[in-house]
């Protein structure tokens, strides 16, 4: 199928871009960015095979021709305005912005404070968590894919809330984030004197990604996030309430349940210690440690995944291959890097 990527000067949109050219069943198709407009798609994305290193970067809203699929890895705001135009042509879009990951208007305007200008197309998105909506999957032409810190939470807690082992009380995430998840626009708050050698809080009681952690766990959310000094990678602590009617499963059991829901999950990696970051570096692979604390009765769900993989390009490629009925590893066999 032939694809164009949209918004390619950005961290996203270069991880799509190197996933796209070793996928055997997409083809880079063109490429489109802001910043990187009028390079070659080699200057912006080293070690990209020689044929595709050749290829100009179109500004953004250029034509999209013959393309099948678009992706697109854009700030929030800028999909809504290209997604209907491109439906009507007939193509697959793929949303790794925030545009569509909640199913209505409302939801969208609390967190994002501005009103939505597609609306009549939230109904017909297909939320990307793949993991949990494999089955919804199949044939979807609009397809929004979740948030990074969302991800590393929801899939780390889904197997509680699916076998309503938690009760309704608040959830509590702590989320650690390389600063690629800043994105590439330079802040002071991301410049190397403010990164390195610091770990710092942000985005306190408000962080977008809380909404659409409330949406997929339905319960409320305290969400922190913060910002770590490496390139790649998200670690977080999830703590949750055991559900007070049964007795709280514990060890290798609740391993075993765990290995019981994902079983079916080629990308899940439910660990027997503490993930760390540097385990699932440059795969699509996220990692999950589950332990229950008998002292201060809590659940204690540990999960490490790549920010720019499983928390969105391969996520991306992950959900259209189950949408286009391809092998769900199909183009998403790295192994990583270690050490």
């Amino acid at each position: 199928m032939k694809t164009t990527i949209v918004g390619v000067s950005g961290y996203a949109g270069q991880v799509l871009a190197q996933l796209v050219a070793r996928h055997p069943s997409l083809e880079v198709a063109a490429v489109q960015g802001h910043e990187s407009a009028g390079e070659t798609l080699g200057a912006a994305v080293p070690g990209m095979p020689k044929e595709l290193a050749r290829m100009v970067i179109e500004p953004l809203g250029s034509e999209f021709g013959d393309a099948d699929v678009v992706l697109l890895a854009l700030p929030h705001g800028a999909s809504q305005a290209l997604a209907p135009r491109l439906l009507d042509e007939g193509k697959v879009v793929v949303d790794l912005g925030a545009d569509f990951r909640f199913g209505d208007e409302a939801s969208y305007e609390a967190w994002y404070g501005s009103r939505h200008q597609a609306v009549e197309l939230l109904g017909h998105r297909v939320y990307g968590l793949v993991e949990v909506h494999r089955k919804e999957l199949p044939g979807a032409r609009l397809i929004a894919v979740p948030g990074c810190y969302v991800t590393a939470a929801s899939l780390a807690l889904w197997p509680l809330v699916a076998r309503s082992l938690i009760g309704n009380d608040l959830v509590v995430v702590d989320g650690y984030s390389g600063v690629s998840g800043a994105g590439k626009g330079l802040k002071p708050t991301s410049h190397f004197v403010s990164v390195n050698e610091n770990l710092s809080a942000y985005g306190l009681l408000n962080h977008r990604h809380t909404g659409e952690m409330e949406m997929n766990l339905g319960r409320k959310v305290l969400f922190t996030p913060h910002l770590a000094p490496i390139s790649r990678g998200i670690l977080s602590t999830s703590y949750a309430v055991p559900e007070q009617m049964n007795s709280p499963m514990t060890g290798e059991q609740l391993l075993t349940m765990y290995r019981e829901v994902y079983a079916g999950s080629a990308f899940v990696r439910i660990s027997e210690h503490p993930p760390g970051t540097r385990e699932v570096l440059g795969t699509n692979t996220i990692a999950i440690y589950p332990i229950y604390d008998p002292r201060t009765n809590r659940y204690v769900v540990i999960s490490a995944l790549d920010n720019l993989v499983k928390g969105a390009a391969g996520q991306a490629i992950q959900a259209l291959n189950v949408a286009q009925g391809w092998p769900e590893e199909l183009g998403l066999d790295q192994i990583g890097v270690w050490p």
